[in-house]
């Protein structure tokens, strides 16, 4: 019993039982998530800080990959942004995705869950609310990898309808993926200790694949990787839609079952540890 509680029992008259307010309800699960979601928008507009790695990044990335490697790998900058661009955009998206954890461990080392612990509303709010903000975010940055390509000399020849394909189906693999670095958020004691793993593991994930260069120049057990890393199929679905020369309705197909089976596992997995830590 709460000290609220005890002392409305201890000076209500007798007979009278005061009802006891539910502390948590799921079925305020749509407003509370979006009240969160409203929240970390917020949150990111009073910190224009969280705003570089997805407006400076991605233009940044863009030029640098794209001029340093252009003449080494495909003779000239404009022939090699049909393979760059596709893998930039994932890549800056993945990149993009690691804050979520970040911020939610921050949020718990500050003690901000632990307040939204006491007040009546769902318990997985706060967890699901900047996971829907963070969509935002990958939509930007993939948009400003695109429009960056499109200044440097980039033409998708599927146009528009397979640009925007390109940034949905990147958008929602980078979100899926996103639960992982969420999941992390819950596990490590520190925001330094995501940022580090984070980085661990995105580093092989983006640049052992076919982002950057073509699979066949590299050695066989190389090779055998990239063609099996799942950021490549996402490459690869992200390539058949802009362009449709590379890559194939398959690898789309593959990138959306991948990223639906990840966040199958994964969503469950951080909601339950992140109960867990709140009890």
């Amino acid at each position: 019993m709460t000290a609220s509680a005890a002392t409305q029992a201890a000076t209500a008259p007798a007979g009278i039982v005061f009802p006891t307010p539910s502390r948590f309800s799921e079925a305020r699960l749509i407003p509370d998530t979006l009240a969160m979601a409203w929240r970390s928008l917020v949150t990111m507009v009073r910190n224009p800080g969280e705003f570089y790695d997805i407006l400076i990044q991605p233009v940044m990335f863009t030029v640098l990959f794209g001029e340093l490697l252009g003449g080494a790998i495909a003779g000239n900058v404009k022939a090699y942004l049909p393979t760059v661009v596709p893998g930039l955009i994932i890549m800056n998206a993945l990149t993009t995705s690691q804050s979520v954890g970040v911020d939610l461990r921050e949020d718990m080392d500050k003690g901000v869950f632990d307040r939204f612990r006491t007040m009546p509303m769902s318990r997985i709010a706060p967890v699901l609310g900047p996971m829907v903000s963070d969509v935002l975010r990958y939509l930007i940055c993939t948009s400003l990898t695109v429009l960056t390509g499109y200044v440097l000399g980039y033409r998708p020849v599927n146009g528009w309808s397979g640009t925007i394909g390109a940034v949905i189906l990147t958008t929602g693999c980078a979100w899926a993926i996103a639960w992982t670095f969420l999941f992390l958020g819950t596990v490590f004691s520190s925001a330094q200790a995501v940022t580090s793993f984070a980085v661990i593991f995105l580093f092989p994930l983006s640049f052992l694949s076919n982002a950057m260069v073509p699979t066949e120049t590299l050695p066989g057990w190389l090779k055998a990787f990239a063609e099996h890393n799942p950021v490549s199929h996402i490459v690869n679905g992200c390539r058949y839609l802009l362009d449709g020369t590379t890559g194939s309705a398959g690898d789309v197909r593959a990138a959306i079952i991948g990223s639906l089976l990840f966040l199958a596992v994964m969503a469950p997995l951080t909601i339950f540890r992140y109960q867990r830590r709140s009890v």
